[in-house]
């Protein structure tokens, strides 16, 4: 049995960066709870802290594990109203690509072809997804319907660029990633937000 432990060092909206492997990014979806996209689970909440009751021992958060990067969004440049307003949206987001979303490994090699820049490309893709998420945002079970889907298939990276490319407009940058998703390694994601007024919190 897991017992789940709220950890407050982390805030709805906090993108982590782990370094295990080739890198892996997930994003804070409430204080005790990240959304990641994996090969096994897709796009799911995972529990921040955990403690293994058989053991007797409190396992590692995941937002402490060694070599994990936590950034924040500039929230301090918009009013209270406004952060709680785009904190929701990030959640409806996720949620609404969780639904249908699952994790495709051809995508992950396709991320080491062509460039992470978000061009006109990217944007069209953008246009679609968005398409689909005002479509079915008041009916959101309609997400887990085939042919309904926000996007159909995701990357880790790519799974928590959208979820802000949908919740910002692209005049609203650095809160917009200014990448294309599916062309950004975790590591490309790190590398933006270090070289953008996000703050590194660990």
């Amino acid at each position: 049995m897991i017992w789940e432990v709220a950890v407050p060092e982390i805030e709805t909206g906090d993108v982590l960066y782990f370094s295990s492997g080739v890198g892996h990014i997930g994003m804070a979806y409430s204080a005790s709870h990240i959304i990641h996209a994996q090969m096994s689970g897709d796009f799911h909440k995972s529990s921040n802290d955990q403690f293994d009751q058989k053991k007797g021992v409190a396992l590692p958060s995941m937002s402490n594990t060694p070599g994990t990067l936590v950034f924040r969004p500039p929230w301090g440049t918009l009013s209270a109203a406004e952060v709680t307003a785009r904190k929701e949206e990030l959640q409806r987001v996720a949620d609404a690509i969780a639904a249908g979303a699952t994790y495709g490994a051809y995508r992950a090699i396709r991320l080491l072809i062509g460039s992470s820049e978000f061009g006109p490309e990217a944007f069209g893709r953008l246009q679609k997804y968005r398409d689909r998420y005002l479509a079915n945002k008041g009916t959101p079970e309609n997400f887990k319907v085939k042919g309904k889907e926000v996007i159909k298939t995701v990357t880790c990276s790519e799974a928590v660029i959208i979820t802000y490319q949908l919740t910002f407009p692209l005049r609203e940058k650095p809160f917009f990633i200014g990448l294309d998703g599916a062309h950004a390694m975790p590591g490309t994601l790190r590398d933006w937000l270090r070289a953008s007024p996000w703050t590194l919190v660990t």
